[in-house]
């Protein structure tokens, strides 16, 4: 039994167990891969969606915000919602969808959403109409776009 755990078998043991513990393997997102079947949105969409978009550097946070926004995109378009409504679904869903893995990590991207909002929807609260439900959903559609395609 002595001759099993020798010097040599001891630190080969150390730096296996060392190895395991200490891998952390990078995960990368190949834009490719993910196929939202999204429209490249006009050209004053991207404008708008360009300073929320250049916020998120994280190639796996820029593919789950493209996939979470579409789906806010699909969706805002039958809500019969006010705007105070709206910024609470998408706050309760992002909470939940995300959990803490984008808390404090992008400083103002929680401002700029909101000013991507009320950019559509004016600071007062109202009933949204089908116009600016249709707008929001464009812009969403858009962030999405933008954040798979790299265009920052």
């Amino acid at each position: 039994m002595t001759k099993f755990l020798n010097i040599k078998t001891v630190i080969g043991i150390l730096l296996i167990v060392a190895g395991l513990v200490l891998y952390r393997p990078t995960v990368t997102v190949d834009k490719d891969l993910i196929n939202l079947n999204i429209e490249k949105p006009s050209v004053q969409v991207l404008e708008l969606i360009k300073p929320i978009s250049s916020l998120i550097t994280d190639p796996t946070d820029r593919a789950k915000l493209a996939i979470f926004n579409q789906e806010f995109s699909k969706r805002i378009i039958n809500y019969n919602a006010d705007i105070q409504q709206i910024n609470d679904v998408y706050v309760l869903a992002a909470s939940e969808f995300f959990k803490d893995t984008l808390k404090d990590k992008y400083a103002e991207l929680d401002v700029k959403l909101v000013s991507l909002i009320s950019s559509v929807t004016s600071e007062d609260n109202h009933k949204l109409s089908q116009e600016e439900l249709t707008k929001l959903s464009d812009y969403f559609n858009g962030l999405s776009w933008s954040l798979i395609h790299n265009q920052s």
